[in-house]
């Protein structure tokens, strides 16, 4: 793409006609509420009509604003669409992914010994047996291991107590960490990190290196869906998620407001189309997506992994010529490599030039 077709792509863009906001951001980081979130049903939503004074701009269309102040004699406040992070919540639900979560405890509205209020969150870490969070950093870890200097030797008078097996036969990695934690435990003469009160407010959004992590329940409230159940459909039941999105590199796409992990593989006929395609940029495109699998992480992160929809021929893998090719025709015949594109292109000229000789 040479300059004139990057002006260009700039010029006829959305973010050339977005007006220059009042305020750097309007959701901030402030400790009250400095906005607020107003929906419309999508009727209403095509005609800028959200029940304020001033009637938006055309360009809105959604049915999720947030803006910052009431109407006033000056101006109109600061509007954003999409309304950020619900709006990338209830896109994903639309998706009716499931998603999975590796790190959830036991239901805190079941009473059980795991989740009593006297009872010590542990991340099964050996830092956590320290009262440190799982990812503190290593001058921490070595602050409290200056104030146990003692500690291998209490650690080997334990074993030969309780494990003395252990002293006499070498021991597997896993099997050294699993004693080092039942030691930690229940050792009385450990020194561990003392908890203050400041360890467990949240600055700026983020706890204390020193508190204990916390755990993400279920799913957060990001999604509801079940494991297992069925989505029906006009055309018979739902067994897979495709939703559009664009390609932001080799290996990632941006898909319903997240970047997902792409498997490159299913995905090199569109990358290679997107990024030959004269006069436009490789992200204008938009191209189907399965997505196979959602995870929350552990920090309340959401992890999507996807596969490229190949939809036309090359769906055919097989070289077998007997094979009805027919069946599968593309829903776009310029969406090909460059090699395909070049010889219709061919063709085409080819019997061009036959009936001019003739």
């Amino acid at each position: 793409m040479n300059s004139q077709e990057l002006f260009n792509l700039v010029k006829n863009s959305k973010l050339a006609q977005v007006a220059t906001p009042l305020l750097k951001n309007i959701r901030g980081k402030s400790a009250v509420p400095t906005h607020q979130i107003i929906y419309t049903p999508k009727s209403s939503a095509i005609r800028s009509n959200f029940g304020i004074k001033t009637t938006l701009p055309k360009q809105i269309g959604n049915s999720h604003i947030a803006f910052n102040d009431i109407d006033n004699y000056k101006n109109m406040p600061d509007v954003e669409k999409f309304s950020g992070k619900l709006h990338n919540r209830l896109k994903f639900q639309e998706t009716g992914l499931v998603l999975r979560n590796h790190y959830s405890e036991s239901n805190p509205l079941f009473p059980s010994k795991q989740n009593q209020s006297n009872s010590k969150l542990n991340d099964d870490s050996i830092t956590n047996s320290l009262n440190l969070h799982g990812k503190v950093s290593p001058s921490n870890v070595r602050a409290i291991l200056k104030e146990n200097k003692g500690i291998y030797r209490e650690f080997r008078q334990w074993l030969s107590k309780n494990q003395p097996q252990a002293l006499l036969s070498p021991m597997s990695q896993s099997t050294t960490l699993e004693l080092l934690k039942k030691f930690l435990a229940s050792s009385e003469n450990v020194t561990r990190k003392g908890l203050k009160l400041q360890d467990l407010i949240k600055a700026d959004g983020k706890v204390g290196s020193t508190a204990i992590s916390t755990h993400i329940q279920g799913t957060g409230g990001f999604s509801y869906n079940q494991k297992g159940r069925l989505t029906n459909t006009p055309n018979g039941v739902k067994y897979g998620v495709v939703a559009p999105g664009r390609l932001v590199g080799t290996k990632e796409a941006a898909i319903g407001g997240f970047v997902a992990g792409v498997n490159e593989r299913t995905t090199l006929l569109q990358h290679n189309f997107a990024r030959n395609s004269p006069g436009k940029h490789s992200r204008q495109f938009i191209v189907p997506f399965k997505v196979t699998e959602a995870e929350i992480s552990e920090q309340g992160s959401i992890k999507l992994y996807a596969d490229g929809v190949k939809a036309g021929k090359w769906m055919q893998s097989s070289n077998n010529e007997s094979i009805d090719r027919s069946r599968y025709e593309a829903s776009n015949p310029n969406f090909g490599s460059a090699s395909e594109r070049n010889k219709a292109e061919g063709e085409n000229l080819q019997r061009l030039l036959n009936l001019i000789i003739q």
